[in-house]
């Protein structure tokens, strides 16, 4: 019984630190890619993904089916990706992760360059109160800012 009430006190504890970390956490996290187009950014970024181990899925404006085709915003798109090993490694620990999986990122063309924006999933899992998917989402934060970086050179 005593055993029982300390793992019941240490997973609180954790708990606790895990939601205290994820307010730490940036809900978003972005680069800016000055002086580039949005083709040349997108073909930075599915490059990046590729050398990254991940798979690029598909690009479309993020009014794609929407609107007609011709009517869609041309300055803002969006390109999916995916690890397939880790994405079935976290949905196994937590369907929940399936809110931000496959990975995406979104490119807005801006005056002087073009801005990358994606959702930060250790800001997300922090709330959820699952310390594995969290270890998993801060890998995937890393592998995030990793892509985004190399995008942006």
């Amino acid at each position: 019984m005593l055993a029982l009430f300390r793992n019941l006190i240490f997973l609180l504890g954790l708990s606790l630190a895990l939601t205290a970390q994820a307010e730490e956490e940036p809900a978003m996290l972005t680069r800016e890619l000055p002086g580039k187009t949005l083709a040349q950014a997108t073909a930075d970024l599915k490059a990046a993904i590729t050398s990254h181990n991940y798979t690029f899925v598909r690009e479309q404006a993020i009014d794609s089916r929407l609107v007609p085709q011709d009517w869609e915003a041309g300055s803002v798109y969006i390109v999916y990706f995916c690890n397939f090993a880790k994405m079935n490694r976290a949905l196994a620990i937590d369907v929940r992760a399936a809110q931000f999986l496959p990975c995406r990122v979104t490119l807005v063309e801006k005056a002087g360059g073009v801005e990358l924006v994606v959702v930060n999933p250790a800001w997300i899992s922090g709330t959820m109160g699952n310390p594995l998917l969290h270890q998993d989402c801060l890998e995937l934060k890393r592998d995030y800012l990793a892509i985004l970086d190399e995008a942006a050179l």
